[in-house]
This record gives structure tokens, C-alpha cells and sequence, in this order.
């Protein structure tokens, strides 16, 4: 539903470049670093990134994400509670109010062509908040909410390298689902230059400077990796349904230079 008098403007959070580099410049490195155990969440089996000789977590988390400019955080948050069936529309959904009906809908979606992006859905209201304490716990520092949206990546689609706008100082992707069996990587340039790529399971997060580290992901491959499975359908005109969804919440340091920023909405 469009609402009389609503902003019907699309807006990038990125700053992408077309005359800049897609993705990966050099040879990748898989993240593969000591996953330890957050004990305050021991219950959900959270656990964070350390580097060897670091301190525990929280402190050690906190190093990793400054020394890396991104952090692994298993089972950051239920799956279950983040799972929604794949949705038959296609380009952007914005959402404006707290009811499900309450959206304006436009077929294109300008950063990644063909997928689905959703903003501000209901079903996450609150999770943003949730997360946002998470966070707080793991950085040791106030947060505040900017904003969020989730995204369903189909097959052959991509999201090219990119660093973000000010709202999107600390950031966290979640897996929430998908249906095939190998891993979609999440890739990030560090501070030191390497390139890496983070494989992540439903649930975990990729938490991130938006604003200072380039990230990017290579196109997503088809789950029919079977030459079998592929001419069955070719020979039955059955559309590829693989599919990835995983959702961005955004925030800012509430005593950093971009604390102006809370609240945002203007994707």
C-alpha cells in the first residue's frame, strides 16, 4: 500500500563506483580465526572472534574489530525468530508504519538488480534494538540505532565492492537462511590490505566498519551444481530457486563523530 503524500525517492546507502574494482583485487584469504565463547550469552552458544594471545571476550572481541575492522559472532541472534518465506515481489519495500500493509512497493532495486530489499519491516522493529544491546556488550560502548533492511539475493547476483555512508558506522550482517549447501562468503578488505572472505552459518552476524572497510559479494552460484539437475530443469522450465536472505543493521558510536546520524531513514 502507498500511502497519499509518501517520499517515493530510492536513495543508495553505498558509494559505489563503477569505474572502481567489483570485488576481489588480489588473492582471497578465508577468515578462519578462535571463535570463543561470550559467557554473559552462553545460553545462545554466542561466541566472537579472537586472535591468538588475545585476552577473552569481550575484551579480545574488541581488539579483533579494531585491528581487523570486522568481527565473526556465532548464533548472534535466533534464526527461527528472523526467518520469513521467500516473498513473490521483486525490487524495494519500504515500510512506514508498524503494520504490514503500510509500505510503498518499487520494482527496481537499485543496488543489486533483481533482488528484493525490504526496509523497515515490522518483523524486525524490534530485533534492531535487541541486537544493538548484543553489541553494545561485545564493543563496551553506546550505540545508537540508525537504520535496517533485509535483502533476499537470488542466483547469478552479486553485491559489488562498496564502504558505506555515515549511518552506517557499525554494522552487523545476519544470515538468516538460505537453500543451498555451500557457504555464500561475505568478503572485506582489512586495514592492512589482505582481502578475506567470512563464511557464515544461519544465525551468525559479520560485524563491520561500514564507513572504513570495502566489502563486497561475488555473484551467488546456483545450488544445482549437478549436470543432472540442471537439464532436468531445462527440460521442465523450472526457475532456478536458489536463493540467500540475511539482514543489515545499521548503527552509530553514540560518542563518535557520526552520532548525528541516529535514527536515520533515509536509506
Amino acid at each position: 500500500m502507498d500511502p497519499a503524500g509518501s517520499d517515493g525517492g530510492v536513495s543508495m546507502s553505498c558509494d559505489f563506483n563503477p569505474n572502481k574494482p567489483i570485488g576481489a583485487t588480489k588473492e582471497m584469504v578465508e577468515s578462519k580465526p578462535i571463535m570463543e565463547q561470550f559467557n554473559k550469552y552462553h545460553k545462545q552458544g554466542l561466541q566472537c572472534s579472537i586472535d591468538p594471545g588475545d585476552n577473552g571476550v569481550p575484551e579480545g572481541a574488541r581488539d579483533y574489530f579494531d585491528r581487523h575492522g570486522y568481527l565473526i559472532i556465532k548464533n548472534l541472534y535466533d534464526a527461527k525468530e528472523l526467518y520469513h518465506p521467500v516473498p513473490k515481489e521483486r525490487g524495494q519495500i519500504n515500510y512506514w508504519g508498524k503494520k504490514l500493509d503500510q509500505f510503498n512497493h518499487f520494482p527496481e532495486e537499485q543496488q543489486v538488480n533483481g533482488s528484493l530489499a525490504r526496509y523497515t519491516h515490522p518483523q524486525y522493529r524490534e530485533i534492531h534494538s535487541k541486537v544493538r544491546l548484543i553489541l553494545e556488550d561485545i564493543l563496551g560502548e553506546k550505540l545508537y540505532n540508525t537504520y535496517y533492511y533485509d535483502r533476499f539475493y537470488f542466483v547469478g547476483q552479486r553485491l559489488f565492492r562498496h564502504s558505506d555512508r555515515d549511518a552506517c558506522e557499525i554494522s552487523v550482517s545476519i544470515q538468516i537462511s538460505n537453500n543451498s549447501e555451500e557457504p555464500w562468503p561475505f568478503c572485506i578488505e582489512t586495514p592492512s590490505g589482505e582481502e578475506r572472505f567470512c563464511n557464515l552459518e544461519n544465525g551468525w552476524g559479520l560485524l563491520y566498519k561500514g564507513c572504513e572497510r570495502q566489502h563486497w559479494r561475488d555473484p551467488l552460484e546456483s545450488r544445482y551444481t549437478r549436470k543432472r539437475d540442471k537439464l532436468r530443469n531445462w527440460i521442465t522450465r523450472k526457475e532456478d530457486d536458489t536463493y540467500h536472505h540475511q539482514i543489515f543493521f545499521h548503527y552509530v558510536r553514540a560518542n563518535g563523530p557520526r552520532a548525528h546520524c541516529a535514527n536515520d531513514r533515509s536509506r
